[in-house]
């Protein structure tokens, strides 16, 4: 067993394509997932709620109904691709570094549609 466990931790760079499995799966197999804790508390959806349904549904290749959910999650699938495979060249969990002007950008972005999608309405979940 503590072979098992030494074997996955060394071998950290895999999680990223262990989370592309798993999304990719999520809706075929109705795997458990965590609920947004922020809208449970205050019946109001987040920034990033439905970006797990359309990040899976980008996975699937409906990317039609996975732009209607939440416009990042084509993107948010593409990413994880190029993560998985930019961790598995390279052998690092996180091969490329993140800036400040970078999640600054990211952050305004996914604040704005947030903003545009609390007036003009949320998919049905």
């Amino acid at each position: 067993m503590n072979r098992i466990v030494f074997y996955i931790l060394k071998r950290k760079y895999f999680l990223p394509s262990g989370l592309v499995s798993y999304l990719y799966l999520k809706n075929y197999y109705s795997l458990p997932g965590i609920s947004c804790p922020f809208r449970q508390i205050t019946g109001v959806p987040c920034p990033t709620c439905f970006l797990t349904r359309s990040t899976c549904l980008a996975f699937q290749g409906d990317l039609e109904n996975s732009f209607k959910m939440h416009i990042f999650g084509p993107f948010t699938a593409l990413f994880l691709i190029i993560w998985s495979i930019k961790s598995i060249k390279t052998k690092k969990v996180f091969p490329f570094l993140i800036n400040e002007k970078i999640l600054l950008i990211f952050s305004f972005s996914l604040l704005s549609y947030w903003i545009f999608r609390m007036f003009y309405g949320f998919p049905i979940s």
